[in-house]
Formats: structure tokens, sequence, C-alpha cells
């Protein structure tokens, strides 16, 4: 493909990320700003909707930040404490929480890393419909997050994603920003372990 003709896909594929990336984000936020509002129209008749306003605007909060930490630009290190802080109550969407397995809470992730981990977690919550476990853990010098629950499974297309795949939508996004990432600082994305129906082995570039 000629140059000209590279740069030209590269900014549509950018572009159609940044779509889908906007499309997760609304996504995430559309329920909650929901709450907000219905509670306000509700302020005159309920005492209680003041309570349930100030609870989705903290809930709003949460859900931005740990996006602003995950896709933003300018991220800091971060510890595995602050990985539990920012997923708390957002994995596979609150139905299912974070455990570090061998990980120590004050251990610090770079920032590039750091937001691979975010995505990472977000990925794998997306195979527990019905709840459960993402375990974050050690092996070696890789990373690798395991999925349980009572059903685990990725959704159609997810898979197919994070193989690289094209296509999708603000879910594959994710998918397709978390290969991104990885491929810029030589980090490899694959499956955690043969046969297992979700999980993610995040390894480092490999040492001459």
């Amino acid at each position: 493909m000629p140059p000209g003709q590279q740069r030209e896909s590269r900014m549509e594929t950018d572009a159609s990320l940044a779509q889908d990336l906007c499309a997760r984000l609304c996504h995430d936020l559309v329920g909650p700003l929901g709450t907000v509002a219905g509670a306000l129209d509700m302020l005159a008749d309920d005492p209680e909707a003041a309570e349930l306003a100030r609870d989705a605007a903290a809930e709003i909060r949460r859900r931005l930040k740990f996006w602003r930490v995950a896709c933003g630009g300018g991220t800091g290190p971060i510890a595995g404490s602050e990985v539990l802080a920012l997923s708390e109550g957002l994995v596979a969407g609150g139905r299912a929480r974070l455990e570090l397995v061998g990980l120590a809470a004050e251990e610090v992730f770079p920032p590039t890393l750091a937001q691979m981990v975010l995505l990472a977690i977000t990925l794998t919550g997306e195979a527990l419909p019905r709840g459960g476990v993402v375990r974050l853990e050690r092996s070696g010098e890789a990373l690798v997050l395991s999925a349980e629950g009572r059903i685990v499974a990725w959704p159609a297309g997810l898979a197919t994603a994070l193989e690289g795949g094209t296509g999708g939508g603000p879910r594959e996004a994710m998918a397709a920003l978390l290969l991104r990432l990885a491929g810029e600082a030589g980090w490899s994305v694959a499956p955690a372990a043969p046969g297992l129906p979700a999980g993610l082995r995040l390894s480092p570039p490999v040492r001459g």
C-alpha cells in the first residue's frame, strides 16, 4: 500500500476508534445521568430524591475518573491499590469484583501498563454477564487476568477483536485500544491459557 494510502487508512482507523470509545463512554454515563434527572424531577415530592441524585453523581464521577485514567493522556504510574479503587463497582457493570492475587497493593504499574491493566480488567469483566470475580495476578514477568462466575463467556465479536479483528463497536473499541497500547509498548496480549473461555495474558517485551 502506498504511503499516502497507509496514512489515510491509519487516520480512518484512529477516527473510528475514537468514535467507538466516545460511544462507550456515553453508554456508561447515560444510566446514572438519567437517575440524576429523575431524582431532580422528584425533589419537591420525595425527600429521598436528593440522596439518590448525590449517589448517582458520585457514580458518574467514579466512571469518569476510571475512563480518564484508562483512555486519557498524561496518566501517571498507578499502584495496585489505586487499580482496585478505580475498578470498584465498575467491573462487569458492578456485578463483579476485582481481586489481586500475588500482587502487593503497593506495587506500581508504569503509565502505559496501568492503562493496559485497566482496559484488560474491563474486558475480562465483559465475560461475566451474571457477575463473579476478575483476578489479576503475576505469572513471572507477565500479568494474567482470569474470570470466575456462573457464566464465563465473552460476547460475540469480542474474542475476534482481541485477536486483532476489525469492526465491532464500543465494546470492541476497548480491545482495539488495548492492542494499540500493547503494540506501541512492545507488549503482547494473548488468551490467559488454552481452553479457558475468557482471560488475558499481558506479556512484556522479550529481552534480547
